[in-house]
């Protein structure tokens, strides 16, 4: 991932990173949390491009949700999973700041993830399903040259 380096009207630098490091933690933990581990085989994988982030997640959405519906609705397919990590501490400070455990068990993930993803890069986030099989997560970059 790139980070532009840009100086302050007043002094001193400010990082402007292509992906916003919350939104992306809370990704990877969903797409680990709440995949279909019944697919043998499948990974969870992550693909890195200039102008995106793609995340692949095994599985269909459970019940009747669908890719529109994510930001309002929840399920745990995984409820031990779900629990065990609601439980596990961060480590890192820069993410512990905004939270104490890896996952956060009220349902609020998508909606950051879209939320602050959309703020850093301007674009919304996108999910999608891929041939019925598994869930797409698409995160786009922000432009780091917009912020001079």
């Amino acid at each position: 991932m790139k980070i532009a380096a840009y100086k302050h009207e007043q002094g001193g630098r400010e990082d402007v990173p292509q992906f916003d490091m919350l939104a992306v933690f809370e990704a990877v933990t969903n797409a680990v949390a709440h995949r279909d581990y019944s697919m043998a085989g499948a990974k969870v994988r992550m693909r890195l491009f200039d102008d995106r982030l793609e995340l692949y997640s095994p599985g269909m959405l459970p019940n009747t949700m669908t890719p529109e519906s994510l930001p309002y609705r929840q399920a745990a397919r995984n409820e031990a999973l779900t629990s065990l990590l609601a439980r596990c501490p961060i480590s890192d400070n820069t993410l512990a700041h905004h939270r104490g455990h890896i996952m956060d068990k009220r349902g609020e993930g998508v909606s950051m993830i879209l939320a602050a993803s959309e703020q850093l890069s301007g674009k919304r986030p996108e999910y999608r399903l891929n041939d019925d099989s598994e869930l797409v997560l698409t995160i786009f970059a922000a432009r780091i040259e917009q912020h001079d």
